[in-house]
């Protein structure tokens, strides 16, 4: 009989996979979930080296090495995956804009792709302490003109204008029960 010792790495290999898994296909709303598990090549790559490790634990000396090489390749992946990820999703903080309330409009700014174009990203926050919310509101690319964020600003309790270059506005409203916005809006994004 095997000891529970004897599966503790296997388990963590697998509890960290899981978790790449989940940070890869789902979006928190939480804050506090997004800060620290918004990182699915960071556990895809700690799984794989967890796994690597526990196949030294095996008794098949084929099963040994076929586990460890498949958790190099994984490694590798992930951490080229994520250093992909991270060189064309940094987003620079571009400002705020206060509502009502509990409530901020957050400003990110980043390059789209290798190109000059910039995108700004929208998103709602809503404080309160550990339980602060975050959803996103807008996304918009400049490679066409007239395209480009111009302003955001409140125009009621519980209703988000945005303006682009052309002067086209873009009406988002917010459910008044649980703060979340019932729509978005998009350009070239």
């Amino acid at each position: 009989m095997r000891s529970k010792r004897s599966l503790l790495l296997p388990a963590l290999a697998l509890l960290m996979g899981g978790l790449a898994v989940l940070a890869y296909v789902h979006t928190f709303e939480l804050v506090v979930l997004r800060t620290y598990l918004n990182h699915p090549y960071a556990f895809g790559a700690l799984a794989c080296v967890l796994a690597a490790v526990a196949a030294f634990r095996l008794r098949r000396p084929w099963m040994r090495v076929a586990v460890v090489v498949l958790a190099a390749l994984g490694l590798v992946t992930a951490l080229f995956e994520g250093m992909i990820a991270v060189m064309f999703s940094s987003a620079e903080e571009a400002g705020h804009v206060d509502g009502p309330g509990p409530y901020q409009i957050r400003l990110q700014s980043s390059m789209a792709g290798l190109g000059p174009d910039q995108v700004m990203w929208l998103s709602l926050r809503r404080e309160d302490g550990l339980l602060t919310r975050e959803w996103h509101l807008g996304c918009f690319n400049d490679d066409v003109l007239g395209e480009g964020f111009e302003s955001v600003r409140w125009t009621g309790p519980h209703t988000i204008e945005i303006r682009v270059y052309d002067g086209r506005t873009f009406p988002i409203t917010l459910d008044p029960a649980s703060g979340r916005p019932r729509n978005t809006a998009s350009l070239g994004c």
